[in-house]
């Protein structure tokens, strides 16, 4: 199959790879590459090959598997535009993935001596090979499964490392601390006692497990851009789940933002500003490439969005003529369908002990589209702090009591003391834990809401429409709430208030709020135009079938006269 050159530069042009070159680059380029197709079924390269080429999709589908599990996966599915293979302009490593024809292809291929060739010409071109090898290699490390069915991510990157190494210094410290003192202590202090050697290891291995979970911590936030979307996504262990995203679509600018440290190092900011809010994704490595990656991807979404539209009022307007009726799934927007399904699923009622363990103690989550706050750890540790003393002394009790102290309390009555105090204890700490885990407040995608609701007791719900929402406001207060960074975020509704009290973070819950605010007005806007392009195409239909009425009259007309019988003057 020939492929004119004017194709290819167009190919070219909406890669995120190569669409930042100018028109002169993009030419010489576009003329490297080879023209090759392969039937469906048919394998492009293997697990485990030889890498020689990278390709660029000119027609059809390409299915990229890898094995998990001793079973080969598919991870995503690429189209018209998309690349993949670049790891072979990269690196010599063999390839890690397979690539199989989905359907019959064209693929446009470059190959390795190729791309030396012109590689001095390239600016930037290496440091955007590296993102996409990274990328591609996380992509498969990390399963993406909530990402649609046409959906993949272009590239996935985590905080530059310098942030890990900046956090694991107060563990190191911390070790080497108790190291140290622990040392002094059983040779210079207390050498009797083993005390030092106590030291030593509560230390060790409490500086461990921190350095352990700063690590997983740092690995679980990472930023994604995908063929739809750009995506940030932060989660502390067993504390905090966020994940913050924008379709390509509504981005209005991408900047950045640099520290001191950022400058000296290599790693900034990058600031995503979109119409529902404002997407920061931290301490990025190549940010200044990811940043241009992101405005290609967004003008090229900006162009298939304007055909996408083109196609659609083309469709409502031939379907308006030939009088055929609407499906029930095209009349009204996807989004909306979402919310409702949405709302279906978070209705179910949970088991007790789904409901007992799901999100533990966990202080914010995300489950089938609604952010769920709760109350602060400490308003728990206020609540239950009086039977967990109450025991613990009467544990102390019974230890001293079985090391020979106290002699006047029978030990029989120690143990059954301690049995039965336990026993009310738990139950006293459940039900605080249960009054503290029914305390609940969320935002969903088209309302927030403020549920209370004391165990076997009376039950109160608030909720008020996002878009509703007239201002929001936060405050933390008392040394405990900055200690612990907690407060009260405040949101006005008409003449009501409501309040998320003690929650984690608020200045993160008010941000929050603000980006489903912006999320749902962005859906009634893009209802109201749906709505305007429905009346927009019924006017044109109505005209359309106006004019053929009345030329189909003019026609009988024409026919009838043409039919007549001629006047003979009698």
């Amino acid at each position: 199959m020939r492929v004119e050159q004017s194709e290819r530069i167009e190919i070219l042009k909406q890669s995120s790879l190569f669409g930042y070159l100018g028109s002169a680059g993009i030419n010489r380029l576009a003329g490297l590459f080879k023209v090759l197709t392969y039937r469906e079924g048919e394998t492009i390269f293997k697990e485990r090959g030889p890498s020689e080429m990278m390709y660029i999709i000119y027609d059809g589908e390409v299915d990229l598997t890898t094995i998990r599990k001793r079973e080969e996966t598919l991870f995503s599915t690429l189209h018209r535009g998309d690349y993949f293979g670049e790891e072979s302009l990269f690196e010599d490593d063999p390839r890690y993935y397979r690539a199989i024809a989905g359907t019959d292809v064209v693929l446009l291929a470059l190959d390795v001596d190729s791309y030396l060739y012109i590689y001095p010409d390239l600016p930037d071109i290496e440091e955007r090979l590296e993102i996409a090898v990274e990328s591609r290699k996380l992509a498969i490390q990390i399963p993406f499964s909530w990402l649609g069915q046409d959906e993949y991510p272009l590239v996935v990157a985590r905080r530059h490392s310098a942030v890990l190494w900046a956090r694991e210094i107060a563990s190191i410290f911390t070790g080497l601390g108790s190291v140290v003192a622990g040392f002094l202590m059983q040779l210079l202090w207390l050498p009797e006692r083993p005390y030092g050697w106590l030291v030593m290891g509560i230390g060790g291995v409490g500086a461990l497990l921190w350095s352990i979970w700063t690590y997983f911590d740092w690995r679980n936030d990472y930023f994604l851009l995908t063929n739809k979307r750009v995506v940030w996504i932060e989660k502390v262990a067993l504390i905090y789940d966020s994940r913050k995203e924008a379709p390509l679509r509504t981005i209005m600018s991408v900047g950045e933002q640099r520290t001191r440290l950022g400058s000296l190092i290599g790693f900034s900011d990058v600031v995503v500003m979109t119409y529902v809010g404002t997407i920061r994704l931290h301490d990025l490595a190549h940010s200044e490439v990811i940043s241009s990656m992101i405005e290609t991807s967004w003008h090229h979404a900006d162009d298939l969005n304007r055909r996408d539209e083109a196609e659609m009022m083309d469709s409502k307007l031939r379907q308006k003529i030939d009088d055929l009726g609407y499906p029930d799934d095209l009349t009204r927007p996807a989004v909306t369908q979402r919310i409702e399904s949405t709302g279906e699923e978070s209705n179910r009622e949970p088991g007790f002990m789904e409901w007992l363990f799901s999100d533990f103690i966990r202080l914010r989550y995300e489950a089938n589209g609604a952010i769920t706050y709760r109350k602060h750890w400490f308003v728990l540790v206020r609540a239950a702090w009086l039977p967990v003393l109450l025991m613990l002394i009467m544990l102390t009790v019974v230890i001293i009591r079985m090391t020979g102290g106290l002699p006047f309390i029978p030990l029989n009555a120690a143990l059954y003391g301690l049995v039965g105090l336990m026993f009310v204890d738990f139950l006293w700490i459940l039900y605080q834990y249960a009054d503290w885990r029914n305390d609940i407040f969320q935002v969903t995608l088209d309302q927030i809401i403020d549920f209370d609701r004391k165990p076997f007791g009376k039950m109160r719900r608030r909720s008020a429409p996002l878009e509703n929402v007239l201002s929001i406001e936060y405050e933390r207060k008392g040394f405990w709430g900055f200690l612990f960074n907690f407060g009260t975020v405040y949101i006005t509704v008409g003449n009501t208030r409501l309040t998320f009290d003690f929650v984690y973070n608020p200045s993160a819950v008010q941000q929050d709020i603000f980006y489903r605010m912006g999320e749902r007005l962005e859906t009634l806007r893009q209802y109201e135009i749906d709505s305007e392009r429905e009346r927009i195409s019924e006017w044109i239909a109505s005209y359309h079938r106006r004019v053929a009425r009345k030329q189909q009259e003019g026609d009988e007309g024409q026919t009838h006269l043409n039919s007549s019988e001629p006047y003979d003057g009698h």
